[in-house]
């Protein structure tokens, strides 16, 4: 009568409407469908707000130095908001250190990568996690 994904559709259709209990007859079946009483669950868009991620990439071919390391600059960590083109490291070949800034405003969602990481032209060096 009804698949997996009828049954979910109905069941969500119940939630949105308010609707606890759905009978349907059809010739000799009978389906009955009994939500819990109390608050509807939260869908996953009301329980989180939708976020985006965005890299900030490699601008060069050498090994990472995360910004506070050497440049009296705070060190940052996952979890810190950071504003569009912040300072968040360097790539540095040598002497000559190329900056990696942040793409968007965002939150630092991965882990700062270790001084001395091996990165190459284009790399995401960091995530973070933004709003649509």
């Amino acid at each position: 009568m009804f698949d997996k994904q009828d049954l979910a559709r109905l069941l969500d259709a119940m939630r949105a409407h308010g609707v606890g209990t759905l009978e349907i007859e059809g010739g000799d079946m009978f389906l009955r469908l009994a939500l819990p009483a109390g608050p509807a669950p939260a869908t996953a868009a009301e329980a989180k707000p939708a976020t985006a991620t965005a890299a900030a990439c490699s601008p060069d071919i050498g090994t990472f130095l995360p910004r506070g390391s050497d440049d009296g600059l705070p060190a940052i960590a996952p979890g810190d908001a950071v504003r569009a083109a912040e300072l968040l490291g360097y790539v540095a070949q040598g002497a000559v250190r190329a900056a990696v800034t942040a793409p968007a405003d965002g939150i630092i969602a991965s882990g700062i990568p270790a001084p001395g990481t091996l990165f190459g032209h284009g790399d995401p060096v960091l995530t973070l996690e933004t709003r649509p």
